[in-house]
């Protein structure tokens, strides 16, 4: 029922227009309810009983006012004790005056919560509490109003008390109706509820120097404070064009490419960037420290910066700009991001690996990379229409974005676009683009990947273009692809000769083959014969125009995407056995010492003989007979090709090392699934057999050789590929870890660093770990090797430091990366194999350098896809093996990587991966694990109180044990980790809404059953809990139920049992957020990366 038309004035600050003036227009009504459920005098009341909706109950009716509602939400909200509470329209809508919208949502939660029994009372549209807007102290007035109707309304009822909680009683002095009982809010807890003045309290403290009572200040006082704090405080804004191009003259400025490091850490705690400005080793890399100097800046971005004095350097760095009040943090996403964000391997190198940069700030951004972003909404956003988007990459900043139903979006990956990050501005202002799916469903997390590495929109995207599949040749079951007899005139028929493939179990895409015969003179003739997918995939052709835009093929974990139709990948140009195809090949002359006496390059027609995988060309090696899956007519003259084809690459590999060519790790694993569940079966770390060293000399022995040629031809264009040589200060960790085992390594030169692993390798045969490590920190301190055109630098910036070559290329893989096409192309047409016009572009020394740089970027998000798909996969087969099956750990043996300000990287050769073990929170709190001393893996979720002197180098980190502690097996109360110890872990996944649930490690004990077989009997340990006394501290109900219920086990003290009593109280035992209450704080990252692709 609609009665007198009221307005309601407020003021707000917008974005752009600064301080305006709302006004409302609303009808007063007669026919609100009070809700209350014994009441029947509102005939509404029964509709709400109907309906399920909360009333209140009998009982005190509690009626907080504005000041209560702003500060104390987060009591109110937590403390069930208190019910029956009525939140007043007229409160909310002051909470809306000052952006208030979390506050209001809590509130909104509290009444939409059956067990608070609690409503929000619409008195602002209600005649008999309406309240004039023109009134002094008006919300006051209004909230005394709402108070004396509830209690003349309830008094014909039920004769309830009514009480209004404030936090200045003497506000409702002048207006103080008969029976309501004012109360300020901490009397009040103190005579009704004591048990909750401990909370009370530490609000009170946290927000003392805040302004979250927004009683303190007008609405009008308000926003122009925020308007004057945006000026004072913003970002600074960018210098013009021209002012930037002037600073660039006269050198006081400098133009880069940013990359903003990961978020999180006690090693990081402010945000970081880091410009590269050419990488010479006499222009150090530029770090930019704080938000304020970051200024705007995003990853990618190319920006100019301003170098820092050194007076500003040693200045306090002020990342305090446009500080997030209480409506604006992250709450429980942050403490999430803290734990679970871990640097991304071969991207991010620590600053302790490289030469000390200097400092800035950014003053101008010259060119924005925005990309696509994979979000998910704010785990407490929810209502209204503005959100904050969280990406996926933690170095992104949120995204303010507009979108109405929430719900759809909930739990829910989606993508996001920014659009503009004004200096007034806290986050980038962005817009929804589209839902991509579930947040934990499969094939949703690998469009994630494709999103986010910018390799397809899609897993559907990937599909060829009909215009593609027209260009196709027709090959069918019934009409298989054959040679025309044009073309098989045209190329050198080696069908008679011997080739085979050595490949992995299963291949389709067969690239490339090889033959090896003895020759009448006494020496050998040798082959690499590559697909000719150039043949097919001709210059312009819509094949070539998508090959060109995908780049590579994208491997992951469980699938793959192919740079051309399968059709030529897996049939056509594939070179399978007992098949005629099409072929380019390179031949060698070698006289018996292996050295090439002649080579021809040229068009071939082959007929593989065989499709073999590396293991039965392994058995072969290893003279077995009968090999599964063999020919027995073929065996024999296969095993004498593959035995002379080891014994010359042997040779040809020893003078690469010679040379000084390294020998890499590779932490590759496999999986295998379950052909029905598609449950994974196994996870392990790829094999290294002979045979693949074997295949690998024979393919860069002929990508070396066709480099060498195209040069000859193209000296300014030819498609080359580089390492470059990295500074000695990059081995700093490698050459610090090595003399913890008495190893000295030097890192001169390759050929130097190559003869200081091989040191180590052959003085640790015992301990292959100790030799896999020592090669992945060299590999870390490496740069990526990369395409480029030789005339973009002189010749001697042509070297392949790892491979120790002057020239080197990709031929061998056309299949599947686009680099060795254009290398094919130009390969051809150097031995007048092709027509010069088709060729044109590849003699370009701009089309092949602006090419190359779409490649090395292609292919660097290709490596990172592969290695995000074999996380997110390591992730799901933990995820398998502790919560899908019941078992609360999985246990493994590590290996020590490195040492960090809080804690330790440790390997787990077993599954490949390594991970952050933490020993001390960002409060400084030492977390050891009980279980170092008791060896028992249920023991790693309680810590050892107590724990002092926390040392840490970049040699060894160690810890003080309680006096009183027994250390048994230890022997010393100092207990000291170095790099290359062996240790126990356990792996478990923390499960999140965010992300991909990362992997994450706890210890177990102080080595593995293989370098210390020893381990403390429980049996031997009666009364451990009496020595520990109150440093063992529990933090696991779990683990401690079950101790307590297991004689033998050690029992917790007092004070465990009583926090794991606590915790079963509250529900937490188990609940996702009691794991980041204990390791939300403690953040450690990451450092390593897949070895290079050579």
């Amino acid at each position: 029922m609609l009665g007198t038309r009221t307005e309601n004035v407020a003021f707000r600050r917008g974005k752009r227009q600064g301080l305006m003036m709302s006004v409302t227009e609303r009808y007063l009504r007669q026919d609100i309810p009070c809700a209350h459920k014994s009441c029947q005098l509102c005939p509404q009341n029964s509709d709400l009983a109907r309906r399920g909706l909360p009333q209140l109950s009998d009982g005190m009716i509690l009626i907080p006012d504005v000041s209560v509602v702003s500060r104390y939400i987060e009591l109110l909200e937590h403390s069930h004790a208190l019910t029956n509470l009525v939140f007043c329209q007229s409160v909310v809508d002051a909470l809306d005056r000052r952006n208030r919208t979390r506050t209001i949502r809590n509130v909104r939660g509290i009444a939409a919560d059956p067990r608070r029994t609690s409503m929000v009372f619409a008195n602002e549209v209600f005649d008999q509490t309406h309240v004039d807007a023109m009134l002094p102290a008006r919300d006051n007035r209004a909230v005394m109003r709402v108070a004396a109707w509830y209690k003349a309304h309830l008094d014909l009822v039920a004769g309830q008390k009514v009480v209004l909680l404030t936090l200045k009683s003497g506000l409702y002095t002048d207006y103080q109706q008969p029976g309501v009982e004012v109360w300020q809010l901490d009397e009040f807890l103190a005579e009704f509820h004591p048990a909750l003045i401990e909370h009370f309290a530490s609000i009170t403290e946290s927000t003392k120097d805040g302004d979250m009572d927004i009683t303190e200040m007008t609405p009008a006082e308000y926003a122009q404070a925020r308007l004057l704090a945006k000026a004072q405080s913003g970002y600074p804004s960018h210098l013009s064009p021209s002012e930037i191009e002037d600073g660039l003259r006269s050198g006081t400025l400098i133009r880069g490419k940013i990359r903003i490091l990961q978020s999180g850490g006690a090693m990081r705690t402010e945000s970081q960037g880091i410009v590269d400005r050419g990488g010479a080793a006499d222009t150090p890399d530029i770090l930019i420290v704080g938000r304020a100097a970051l200024n705007r800046a995003c990853t990618g971005d190319t920006v100019v910066v301003r170098l820092l004095t050194r007076a500003e350097e040693n200045a306090e760095s002020n990342d305090s700009i446009l500080e997030q009040g209480p409506e604006e943090t992250g709450g429980e996403e942050d403490n999430e991001a803290q734990l679970v964000e871990l640097v991304e391997a071969g991207e991010e190198t620590s600053l302790d690996d490289v030469r000390k940069p200097v400092r800035g700030i950014v003053v101008g951004v010259s060119e924005r990379k925005w990309r696509p972003f994979v979000a998910t909404l704010q785990l407490d956003e929810a209502g209204g229409s503005r959100h904050l988007a969280v990406p996926v990459d933690s170095s992104v900043p949120k995204i303010r974005i507009h979108y109405m139903d929430t719900t759809a979006i909930a739990d829910k990956y989606f993508v996001v676009a920014i659009d503009e990050w004004p200096a007034d501005s806290q986050y980038p202002q962005g817009h929804f683009v589209r839902v991509l799916g579930p947040v934990g469903n499969l094939d949703t997390e690998v469009d994630v990947i494709l999103v986010e590495r910018q390799i397809a929109v899609s897993q559907s995207a990937l599909k060829f273009s009909l215009a593609s599949m027209r260009e196709m040749p027709i090959s069918t079951a019934q009409c298989p692809w054959s040679p025309s007899a044009e073309e098989m005139s045209s190329r050198r028929d080696l069908r008679d000769s011997l080739i085979f493939s050595i490949d992995p179990k299963g291949s389709q895409d067969i690239d490339d083959a090889v033959s090896m015969r003895k020759t009448a003179s006494g020496g050998y003739e040798l082959g690499v014969h590559i697909a000719d997918v150039t043949q097919f995939v001709l210059p312009g052709s819509a094949t070539d125009t998508e090959a060109m835009a995908r780049g590579t093929t994208v491997y992951l974990a469980d699938r793959r995407f192919n740079m051309i139709p399968e059709i030529l990948s897996e049939q056509v140009c594939s070179l399978r056995g007992l098949k005629d195809r099409y072929a380019v090949s390179v031949i060698w002359d070698l006289d018996s010492e292996y050295n090439a006496t002649g080579v021809w390059f040229g068009r071939t027609l082959i007929r593989s003989a065989c499709e073999m995988y590396y293991e039965q060309a392994q058995a072969l090696l290893d003279g077995a007979t009968n090999v599964d899956g063999l020919d027995p007519k073929m065996e024999r003259s296969l095993s004498e090709s593959v035995v002379e084809l080891a014994k010359a690459m042997r040779v040809l590999r020893q003078r690469r090392y010679e040379a000084g060519a390294l020998e890499l790790a590779s932490t590759e694993v496999k999986f295998t699934f379950d052909k029905e569940s598609g449950a994974i079966s196994e996870l392990l770390p790829k094999s290294s057999l002979e045979i693949h060293r074997v295949i690998e000399e024979a393919m860069v022995f002929a990508n070396a050789a066709v480099a060498r040629r195209i040069y000859e031809q193209f000296p300014g264009a030819a498609l080359l590929r580089r390492h470059r040589s990295p500074s000695s200060e990059r081995f700093a960790r490698l050459v610090d870890a090595a003399r913890t085992k008495g190893f000295e390594v030097d890192c001169s030169s390759n050929a130097a660093l190559a003869d200081s692993l091989r040191r180590i390798t052959e003085a640790s045969k015992s301990d292959p770990d100790i030799v896999f490590l020592a090669k992945s920190m060299a590999t870390l301190a490496m740069q990526e090797a990369e395409y480029f055109a030789t005339g973009d630098c002189g010749s001697d910036g042509y070297l392949h430091y790892g491979l120790a070559l002057g020239f080197y290329t990709h031929f061998t893989s056309p299949i599947r990366r686009y680099a060795d096409i254009i290398v094919h192309r130009q390969l051809l047409e150097a031995v007048a194999a092709s027509d010069v016009k088709e060729m044109a572009p590849i003699g370009s020394q701009k089309w092949v350098s602006d090419t190359t740089g779409k490649l090395n970027e292609r292919n660097r998000q290709s490596k990172r896809a592969q290695r995000e798909s074999t996380e997110l996969f390591q992730s799901r087969y933990v995820m398998q093996k502790t919560v899908g099956s019941g078992q609360q750990h999985l246990i493994a043996d590590g290996v020590v990587a490195e040492i960090r300000t809080n804690g330790l990287i440790v390997y787990v050769p077993r599954f490949g991966l390594r991970g952050p073990v933490h020993l001390r929170d960002s409060s400084g709190q030492i977390k050891l694990a009980l279980s170092v001393l008791s060896g028992d893996a249920s023991d790693s979720d309680s810590f050892i109180g107590g724990c002092s002197e926390f040392a840490v180098d970049t040699k060894q980190l160690s810890i003080r044990l309680p006096i009183d502690v027994p250390v048994f097996q230890l022997g010393s109360h100092v207990l000291r980790f170095s790099v290359f110890d062996h240790v126990r872990v356990s792996l478990r996944v923390l499960e999140t809404r965010r992300r991909r649930p990362p992997v994450y490690l706890t210890l177990v004990s102080r080595a593995s059953s293989r370098a210390n077989g020893m381990r403390a009997d429980k049996s031997t340990l009666p009364s451990l809990d009496k020595k520990l006394g109150a440093s063992a501290a529990s933090n696991s109900a779990s683990s401690a139920s079950k101790k307590a219920s297991d004689s033998e086990n050690i029992s917790p003290t007092a004070s465990s049992k009583a926090a794991v009593g606590e915790n079963r109280a509250t529900g937490k035992s188990s609940d996702y957020y009691s794991v980041l209450e204990r390791f939300g704080e403690m953040s450690l990252f990451e450092t390593h990366c897949d070895v290079q692709t050579l």
